[in-house]
């Protein structure tokens, strides 16, 4: 009797054992579904839970579904937003920075067929030379998007900066630095930025400076004496230098900016090798630097060649992404970042093309599609994930453009409207 009671619950048991390993089982379609809605990082995390899961980016199935999800779902960043188009008109090629005109237009519509040209802000600037004439041609759009609804505009020839709201016609001009250029000294600016403090609500710019002293006759050495950062706060109106220790001396960044939650992300050149790429994030409410590693770029084959086309941060659906444009092909590869910091963090999730016909992208609209220029000129938006063109009718001839994110916000800023 006790043999038949034993062998019964040792038969009970393997029943058991393979009811909760067919429990925990999960169907591939349902754990696909689930995983493929997730965000970059939290998906590498679930690689160890599986041995499968950590294969998924390598699996052609699940990376056309999370590419599908990626690009369509809703993200808060494109609430209450509209899109801007900025052009650049020069009236012949190489022309000089004083011939440029600027237009800003808010458009909509995959053909822009409601587009608005919006008038730039009335105010008065110091002409950059004595004798010249108030520029009033325009100013030049400096990031790829707004700061809680304000723009960060330059009027070139004269080195005037301004922040300007669009919705409510607020402006600010911002005031010159006490530490620029004197008798003997100067400061060459190379990189400049713009944020929003959310802990202190305030609006500021961030400048980077490369000092070089002047001679008995007021002629600038080559040499570079010193680096200089420094920040400039809207509320309370000053400037002030800005130690960031490592990052105080840093190789040039590329002039655009991404600003996200917070943070605003820039593409600069290695520190000992000009080829090699890394992110610069500053955090404007902790006023601390973070860089991310970019892996480095190769040709179809592999191999690492030292230039190969354009490479350029983008803001795709909230997340940052890099886009390398292999110029020759027409194909751009595009990978999004999971964690600030964590060079293998990037993961490549779109390779666009071979479109011999386009020439460089532009920016990304709100819904996963970007906006290239083709070599005839004509601007044209790409679908990602089923990698249609559709023209958009407008030609760039003579012109630069970009395109820009703008949300509404229908409170001031800070400081002394204009």
């Amino acid at each position: 009797m006790e043999r038949c009671v034993a062998a019964f619950s040792s038969k009970s048991n393997k029943q058991n054992c393979k009811v909760r390993r067919s429990q925990s089982h999960i169907p591939n379609d349902l754990s696909f579904s689930i995983l493929s809605k997730l965000p970059i990082k939290p998906l590498k995390r679930f690689g160890c839970v599986h041995k499968s899961w950590s294969l998924l980016l390598d699996n052609p199935y699940f990376m056309t579904m999370y590419r599908y999800h990626f690009v369509t779902k809703d993200h808060s960043y494109y609430d209450n937003t509209s899109l801007l188009l900025h052009q650049t008109f020069c009236p012949s090629y190489g022309c000089h920075p004083f011939e440029e005109t600027f237009e800003l237009y808010s458009v909509s519509g995959s053909r822009f067929e409601n587009k608005v040209k919006l008038d730039w802000p009335n105010i008065k600037i110091a002409p950059a030379y004595l004798g010249q004439a108030r520029y009033d041609s325009g100013f030049r759009l400096l990031d790829s998007g707004s700061v809680h609804g304000t723009l960060y505009l330059v009027c070139a020839p004269n080195r005037n900066f301004i922040l300007w709201n669009p919705s409510t016609k607020e402006s600010k001009l911002i005031p010159p630095s006490p530490f620029d250029s004197g008798p003997n000294w100067y400061l060459f600016v190379d990189h400049r930025g713009f944020g929003y403090d959310s802990i202190r609500d305030d609006y500021k710019v961030i400048c980077h400076g490369k000092v070089s002293k002047r001679n008995y006759y007021g002629e600038v050495n080559k040499e570079v004496d010193s680096y200089l950062w420094e920040i400039y706060s809207v509320r309370r109106n000053c400037w002030r230098k800005l130690d960031v220790g490592v990052h105080n001396k840093h190789k040039s960044c590329e002039r655009e900016q991404l600003y996200i939650d917070g943070l605003s992300h820039w593409m600069c050149y290695g520190e000992t090798r000009y080829y090699e790429r890394y992110m610069l994030s500053f955090d404007w409410s902790n006023e601390i630097f973070l860089t991310t590693p970019i892996p480095p770029v190769s040709n179809i084959n592999g191999c690492f060649e030292y230039f190969l086309g354009m490479i350029q941060l983008v803001l795709l659906n909230g997340s940052i992404a890099f886009i390398i444009s292999y110029i020759e092909t027409g194909t751009f590869h595009i990978s999004i970042l999971g964690e600030l910091g964590v060079k293998e963090s990037w993961t490549k999730i779109f390779i666009v093309g071979p479109f011999p016909c386009l020439e460089c992208p532009i920016g990304a609209g709100k819904k996963g599609d970007m906006l290239f220029i083709k070599k005839d000129g004509e601007l044209a938006w790409i679908d990602l994930n089923t990698q249609i063109i559709e023209d958009s009718g407008v030609i760039t001839e003579r012109s630069l453009c970009k395109i820009a994110i703008h949300k509404e916000n229908l409170l001031p800023f800070g400081g002394k409207s204009i």
